[in-house]
């Protein structure tokens, strides 16, 4: 068995989560390697929408382009199809977007792009900038500790065993994860809700549709749904009973074909099947996020029904999260502590989005043997689950606030704003990132950002002013609104584009809060600690994300 050198991030996955910790983590300059146990990307297409703030995310690192060339633009996704056949008359067809209109609340659109067009275009993008890439190679065993985790890999082709030293690993290896399963990782949750096989197929379909789009069709005469997919290919996806015999094994092509016929209400002579995979609805949270050296993502740290279509999302918003708080760990700019609060944001947004997704299920899927199904809350509008989440510890832990009216407080997604800079017309979200960013629209904080920025050599952190002298034109007047700082208050906006901490008000000393602020932020010190930043006068130490 041979060693291999160190590597900074090791990726265990290299799916949707796995590859979109690639490219944000080569955003932020930090090289990893990921490895996979498939021999390539996935051939089938699994998971399609992306969301506004998924979108947002890719935008920020110069993607958002490649994939809505790729896929469908949110607009033209269409709504949900309710029908007995494609054929039958009485279709019932909603004309709204599968997501809630987000026009005013980001730059980016919602975007439907199959898993297997849009994994080769991260797969580039991480490789282009640093990121190696291997399939065929599964984990075998893990070993946490200093000054690095030791990981056991095998290449599948050949046999050939290496340990890997990693100084972190990214655990994004599905809902069976193997890491999960080797650290001793328990799940919460309802657990698998039912058992779905995925027909994947190309047939001429006009005649039925008559122009009109959709994102899922729900056909009775199968008890299944229907739903368009890149390159002109359509999947049909229905439910087996194990319990009743049935396996995945059942759906021979002749009888995908037959299925196929009945959901179209016709004969379909030209019908191919392309693909038939099993998978399984499934709701269920890890215990944990962080092991150690090791972090859990996407479908290794929660699992999701397709309802709401937020599962997939869920997991390139886990990566996002964590790529700058890797990045600024491994520069040695921010204390080991910051990576456990990974786990305090990111498994209360899984919790909280894991009732929304069952709270848009039919009722019949979560009644066990005719039993009442579980109370659960009412649903929230889909762009509050996306974008409306805030991150604890605050009163009241977690929860969200309506994106249309955000509070500008720590722990909420910074607000998006047309505003006018020297490149010309932009969103404020544009603002933000790969570094720290203060929002103010009073001079007497520049000296303060310098100062904070001369303390902590390696830390990047900008300062962008609304207002007279400054470098950006506020064009909706909403600037202090928005983010909560009055006349001459400050915002420390994160690098993943959260509110890190404010100021209502100019302090005595603007530096030394501002210094803080970043310390707590940081974790610097070593505990959950912030500045809540309440006007002039100093003010008590709270935990990050407290409302000021």
């Amino acid at each position: 068995m041979s060693a291999a050198e160190e590597v900074p991030v090791l990726i265990v996955g290299a799916g949707l989560a796995g590859l979109s910790a690639a490219v944000f983590l080569s955003a932020h300059g930090v090289a990893c390697q990921v490895v996979e146990r498939a021999t390539g990307p996935s051939p089938l297409p699994r998971f399609r929408g992306l969301t506004v703030r998924s979108m947002e995310l890719f935008r920020s690192v110069g993607l958002s382009g490649a994939i809505e060339r790729a896929g469908t633009p949110g607009g033209d996704i269409g709504g949900i199809a309710r029908v007995r056949n494609l054929s039958a008359p009485g279709a019932v067809w909603e004309t709204a977007a599968w997501e809630d209109d987000a026009a005013g609340l980001s730059p980016a659109d919602a975007c439907a792009c199959d898993q297997n067009v849009l994994e080769p275009i991260l797969a580039e993008h991480a490789v282009r900038h640093g990121a190696v890439l291997r399939y065929g190679v599964e984990v075998t065993g893990l070993q946490d500790g200093e000054p690095a985790a030791l990981v056991r890999l095998r290449e599948r082709a050949s046999g050939a065993e290496s340990v890997v030293p990693a100084r972190y690993v990214i655990a994004a290896d599905g809902a069976g994860s193997t890491v999960r399963r080797l650290l001793g990782v328990a799940r919460h949750g309802p657990g698998v809700l039912g058992h779905q096989v995925s027909v994947v197929f190309e047939a001429e379909l006009a005649a039925e549709l008559e122009g009109r789009r959709f994102g899922a069709c729900y056909v009775e005469d199968v008890g299944g749904a229907l739903l368009p997919r890149d390159g002109g290919l359509w999947q049909l996806s229905v439910s087996y009973d194990p319990d009743r015999g049935e396996g995945p094994q059942d759906f021979t092509e002749e009888r995908c074909l037959r299925l196929i016929e009945t959901a179209l209400g016709r004969p379909e002579p030209t019908a191919r099947v392309r693909g038939v995979g099993p998978w399984d609805v499934a709701a269920a949270v890890a215990d944990r996020f962080r092991a150690g050296r090791v972090l859990l993502a996407g479908d290794a740290a929660h699992v999701m029904p397709p309802s709401g279509g937020f599962g997939g999302n869920t997991g390139i918003q886990d990566v996002h999260n964590l790529a700058w708080k890797l990045a600024a760990v491994l520069d040695g700019t921010a204390g080991t502590d910051l990576l456990d609060s990974y786990d305090q944001e990111r498994r209360p947004v899984a919790d909280l989005t894991l009732v929304q997704a069952l709270a848009r299920m039919p009722l019949s899927w979560l009644a066990a043997d005719g039993a009442a199904p579980p109370p659960l809350p009412p649903q929230l509008p889909h762009n509050t689950v996306s974008l409306g989440y805030l991150y604890p510890p605050h009163p009241g832990g977690g929860g969200t606030e309506n994106p249309r009216e955000p509070s500008g407080r720590p722990g909420s997604r910074a607000a998006h704003l047309p505003v006018e800079t020297a490149g010309g017309r932009t969103s404020t979200l544009d603002l933000f990132g790969p570094g720290w960013t203060l929002l103010t629209s009073a001079p007497g904080w520049s000296e303060a950002v310098a100062k904070a920025a001369a303390d902590r050599p390696g830390l990047r952190l900008s300062e962008h002013r609304a207002g007279p002298g400054g470098d950006v034109q506020d064009l909706t007047g909403r600037w202090a609104t928005a983010f909560g700082t009055g006349r001459d208050g400050a915002t420390l906006v994160r690098p993943d584009g959260f509110v890190a901490w404010r100021a209502q008000a100019l302090p005595a000393d603007p530096a030394a809060e501002l210094s803080a602020a970043l310390a707590g932020a940081l974790m610097i010190e070593g505990a959950l600690r912030a500045w809540s930043g309440a006007g002039p006068a100093s003010p008590p130490r709270t935990p990050p994300g407290t409302p000021a």
